[in-house]
């Protein structure tokens, strides 16, 4: 234990050590300012997890490559330590380059020791995954070695894929060609999309990893489809965070037999200008009619903090035409709902727009839970469970007022009758001896 201690405390001194010529210089030209007369302006607070590099003023010193390398493995030897007394934080051999390039641009300690939690979290699903896929894996072997030997045992035709069947057995990865087959034909003769991936400086690390996995989406329902469309991914710059996320996602998106169609030039140099529309929902123009001589263009970003019109602006920049999908006209939205769609409900949307020509089949994929209809559903619902509830509360027992003289144990419409109570004669109610316990104590004494 003292030697982990001591670990620690010259990992925390190396630390310290290699950020005080950037405080000194910080801490100079403070001194600077304040006899130039002018009066520091207040930090504010920013979210660590939200910032792609590390946010450094004007009067701070840039740092050089050995002392990001020094301080890079000082972080590493913080980590493992860490990792060795137990604490929330993974092994180093999860740790790939992205996740230490993050590490590095991480302002403070704390800021560290929550993203190391939030690694461990990770790293502990795998392995739990791993686990439950080893026991998968030793009950599947158990279930073929009963099979096998109830197989030898008997001596009678069996019936089943790979035996004596009339089907054959159509594997994963022949689906998987096939629907590749399908994209690689698309790519010839169907209508094209571009996704315009030019919007990552515009979105945090958040955002830019729900754009990844909303393009990885697209790609996979669109080849899903019956008829897809040819999907191209333009302005994709490969050292962006969305795109590594993506290439994450899909490993062989580079690959030349891939049936992916990835550029790092602009849509406006691969196609015609006039044939150009961008879907973008702040201009003014709804999309009436699908037209498979034009080419949409829809923005891969994800605004979940920044509203402001980018896409709008870009169009106008370029010149294009715009159009929005005419969600007002088809559909009523219920109150506080965003009307911000993910990219592949965008995708979806016009594919089934392409094959049916109706916005009513093709809104279908608008979420059910932002439209007034579901709200009025759920209003009928919770009205008539209330009005249940009341009529359960006035139900009363009426099998008293009929007529049963043979049999008063009979069943009712509400219920069987356990016990009815019947007037019986010498029963009259005595005003003079109510609640005083005079009559019991007479039918003690007797």
């Amino acid at each position: 234990m003292l030697k982990h201690l001591a670990r620690w405390r010259l990992g925390s001194q190396l630390v310290k050590g290699s950020a005080t010529p950037v405080r000194q210089a910080s801490k100079s030209n403070s001194d600077g300012n304040l006899l130039a007369g002018s009066e520091e302006s207040e930090k504010k607070f920013v979210n660590p997890f939200s910032q792609p590099s590390p946010v450094f003023s004007n009067d701070t010193i840039s740092e050089t490559k050995e002392n990001r390398d020094k301080r890079l493995k000082v972080l590493q030897l913080e980590a493992d330590i860490a990792h060795q007394e137990g604490r929330r934080v993974p092994a180093i051999e999860f740790f790939q380059d992205h996740h230490w390039e993050h590490v590095l641009t991480l302002p403070t300690k704390s800021a560290r020791i929550k993203y190391f939690a939030y690694l461990w979290q990770i790293a502990m699903k795998k392995e739990s995954e791993q686990r439950k896929k080893a026991l998968r894996a030793e009950g599947a072997e158990r279930r073929i070695e009963e099979m096998r030997k109830e197989r030898e045992e008997n001596t009678h035709i069996i019936y089943g894929l790979g035996h004596t069947s009339l089907f054959l057995r159509i594997y994963d990865t022949t689906i998987n060609h096939w629907q590749n087959n399908r994209l690689t034909r698309a790519m010839q003769f169907a209508p094209k999309i571009v996704l315009d991936c030019s919007y990552d400086e515009h979105m945090n690390n958040r955002e830019a990893s729900y754009a990844a996995k909303q393009l990885m989406l697209c790609f996979a329902e669109n080849r899903l489809n019956d008829e897809p469309f040819d999907l191209h991914y333009c302005n994709a710059q490969m050292d962006s965070r969305t795109m590594q996320s993506l290439q994450r996602y899909i490993p062989t998106m580079l690959n030349p037999e891939f049936p992916m169609n990835v550029h790092p030039q602009c849509f406006t140099e691969l196609f015609p200008k006039k044939n150009l529309v961008y879907l973008t929902p702040h201009c003014r123009e709804d999309l009436v009619t699908y037209n498979p001589d034009d080419i949409y263009v829809v923005g891969a970003m994800v605004d979940t903090m920044n509203n402001e019109p980018l896409s709008l602006a870009k169009a106008k920049r370029l010149g294009l035409r715009m159009a929005k999908l005419p969600l007002d006209r088809y559909l009523q939205w219920g109150s506080g709902s965003g009307k911000s769609l993910t990219l592949n409900q965008m995708i979806n949307i016009m594919l089934d727009l392409k094959k049916t020509g109706d916005w009513n089949a093709a809104l279908k994929h608008v979420p059910r839970r932002k439209v007034v209809e579901n709200e009025f559903q759920h209003r009928r619902e919770k009205d008539r469970w209330g009005t249940g509830t009341r009529a359960n509360k006035l139900n009363m027992r009426i099998d008293h007022l009929l007529d049963y003289e043979d049999n008063r144990r009979k069943a009712t419409s509400f219920a069987t009758p356990q016990k009815i109570r019947q007037r019986r004669e010498g029963m009259e109610f005595k005003l003079d001896t109510w609640a005083t316990g005079k009559q019991k104590k007479k039918l003690k004494q007797n």
